[in-house]
């Protein structure tokens, strides 16, 4: 009893984890960004450089906003050693909002504020699959709403600006699986909330001697989620009473600290590249603890590694049509060792190619960012249950964002 209750919990703060690794990793916020390859540390100055570089706040003129919708189609598959059937999740697309503003205060400072999530989306699996009681469906929601500070500094260092933010991250998630016992079927349904504290800082420099460069770094907080939940267990009788007692279940993680570094040149006046490489510190996930009903405490082993994400992106001005095109490649590795690759979480280093452009009216522009992960697959180890079920899993998703933005 006390193993099915600290698995089914397992999967729900397990999804949230492991989130930026992949799988319900969101790095969509703008579809400019998007468009050029996520690259953005070193160039982005419009108002979601509160997400991507607070370093950028204070260069822009004026208030000015950006609203993001971002469509994920997202598909997953396993093959279990021993079977020849391929298992598809059967997760419904999902838009994904993204909202920022900033302002300029006077000549030095700039304020802003953002909301977009950065962890999201959810993923089901067909009733009765073969890992059921792994999980059946699960969906994670965290909510960032970021207020921010620009500091142009260009008077006091050419070239100079800072920025910082706090991350104020309300959290949801919830957890369906299957309790089986012989030819009976039950279910195991986990709901938790939390909410968190974080922050972001960042610089961009734009060396006078060397116009045509721009660079940046942004670091990001970690963020302790203390998740409290509910656990709803039900099965037809005699069985109940070899489950759990629907009560409080509750445990901590800690959403990873990051840093993003970037380089931008503009090798012609109307053409930019940039190159973004982006650490994860998931290493710090070495085990999930949780507290179970009657003050039992359960450990499982995570073993995540830290992680370095690799992208490029260039952007090309159309001046004459007061249009922009643009394209990049990103290399995405996971961070779940192959011993913990499960239905759960299932997850591949990613290849993407992502393509965009823009079009300004006066005041105002419309853009649009696609990104392909391309089809991927990956093998659990064949250590002794690790993971349980051992097999082939496979990835691979369309994303598509569109965006308004404008000065008021």
């Amino acid at each position: 009893m006390k193993t099915l209750t600290s698995l089914c919990f397992a999967g729900i703060v397990g999804s949230s984890a492991v989130a930026s690794g992949n799988a319900f990793n969101i790095n969509e916020h703008d579809a400019k960004v998007t468009g050029r390859g996520g690259t953005s540390a070193a160039s982005d100055t419009d108002p979601s450089s509160i997400v991507f570089n607070p370093g950028g706040i204070a260069i822009g003129e004026g208030t000015n906003f950006a609203l993001t919708g971002t469509l994920y189609i997202a598909k997953g598959s396993y093959t279990l050693d021993g079977s020849t059937d391929t298992v598809s999740t059967d997760s419904a697309p999902a838009v994904v909002p993204s909202m920022y503003m900033t302002s300029r205060i006077n000549d030095m400072i700039a304020v802003g504020i953002a909301l977009h999530f950065p962890f999201g989306l959810a993923i089901s699996w067909p009733d009765n699959h073969p890992q059921s009681e792994v999980i059946q469906d699960q969906a994670l929601r965290t909510y960032f709403i970021t207020p921010s500070v620009g500091f142009n500094l260009n008077k006091q260092v050419p070239g100079l600006s800072a920025g910082l933010g706090i991350d104020v991250v309300p959290a949801t998630v919830e957890l369906s699986r299957a309790v089986l016992f012989g030819d009976t079927a039950g279910t195991a349904h986990l709901g938790g909330d939390a909410l968190g504290i974080g922050a972001r800082a960042g610089v961009m420099y734009r060396p006078p001697s060397v116009p045509a460069l721009k660079t940046g770094l942004m670091y990001r907080s970690p963020v302790k989620l203390a998740f409290s939940g509910k656990g709803d267990f039900d099965i037809a009788d005699p069985y109940r009473s070899q489950l759990p007692p629907d009560g409080d279940i509750s445990t901590e993680i800690t959403l990873p600290q990051s840093v993003v570094l970037g380089a931008a040149y503009d090798v012609m006046p109307e053409l930019e590249l940039e190159v973004n490489t982006v650490w994860i510190d998931w290493d710090a996930f070495q085990e999930l603890r949780i507290a179970l009903p009657g003050d039992v405490e359960t450990v499982s082993p995570q073993k995540y590694h830290d992680t370095w994400s690799f992208k490029l992106g260039g952007e090309y001005a159309l001046t004459k049509y007061k249009a922009a095109v643009r394209a990049g490649f990103i290399y995405d590795p996971t961070p779940i060792p192959p011993e913990t690759l499960t239905a759960a979480l299932p997850d591949v280093d990613r290849f993407n190619i992502t393509l965009g452009g823009s079009k300004w009216f006066g005041k105002y522009g419309a853009h649009l960012g696609l990104l392909w992960v391309t089809p991927g697959e990956r093998r659990t180890s064949d250590a002794m249950y690790m993971p349980q079920y051992k097999g082939t899993y496979s990835v691979q998703a369309f994303v598509a964002s569109v965006m308004v933005s404008g000065s008021l």
